[in-house]
């Protein structure tokens, strides 16, 4: 009796597991906390209650998406500041160069800086946050300022929850055709020398980005590989 009992027990532990739709989640970066300003003036006061100071990211997979969790000091109730700040993350897939584009709130306007991006936006408004994925490509000159093109590949589901003072980016593997085993690594594509693998900046800082307009940083060192 004690035998089969045992032999049950481990029969329900090795269902839930089975049934479990993700793995641990990895914490890909981590910063110091009180941190937020820029290089010039160090860190400012407010910016860590305006939802800037990064904290720590991590990845997991949960069923056919990869979940991105970005987590501040602090953050107001609507969410980090929106329209005039956006939150920016290179990574790469087996090598393959994308970036998260994240603002708490969008409303799509011209932009004739950016090109062919972001024009879809036109006339579209994003209440519960903006969650763009964007394939890096190469570099262009638009009068005085040279800057990275990306192409978006998709408006991305996310959630912003500011008791938890973090938002969180869904993204399906299939999107970026990963698949078992692929490397989720920090992206080097256009913002090695910036300062800014994984930052907030003001806005219109992407155009001319520079250390010196990286409200916070951090640096993704560990890598993810994608489990069964």
């Amino acid at each position: 009796m004690k035998k089969l009992g045992a032999l049950i027990a481990a029969a329900l532990m090795t269902a839930a597991f089975a049934g479990s739709s993700s793995a641990k989640p990895v914490k890909a970066f981590t910063d110091a906390a009180g941190d937020a300003g820029t290089p010039t003036t160090g860190a400012l006061p407010g910016l860590d209650q305006g939802g800037f100071d990064l904290i720590e990211g991590s990845i997991d997979k949960v069923k056919k998406n990869l979940e991105f969790t970005v987590t501040h000091a602090a953050m107001p109730a609507s969410g980090s500041l929106p329209e005039g700040f956006r939150f920016l993350w290179h990574f790469s897939v087996d090598g393959h160069e994308y970036r998260f584009t994240v603002k708490s709130a969008d409303i799509g306007k011209p932009d004739p800086a950016s090109g062919p991006n972001g024009e879809e936006r036109l006339g579209q408004v994003y209440l519960d946050g903006l969650f763009r994925l964007e394939d890096f490509d190469t570099g262009q000159t638009i009068g005085t300022l040279t800057m990275p093109v990306y192409n978006v590949v998709a408006y991305l589901d996310g959630v912003w929850d500011p008791a938890t003072a973090s938002f969180k980016v869904i993204l399906p593997l299939k999107t970026v055709k990963a698949k078992k085993g692929s490397k989720i690594a920090g992206g080097t594509g256009g913002a090695a020398d910036t300062g800014c693998v994984i930052c907030w900046i003001p806005h219109y800082g992407e155009r001319s980005l520079t250390p010196h307009t990286v409200i916070d940083s951090a640096t993704q060192l560990k890598i993810y590989k994608v489990p069964k």
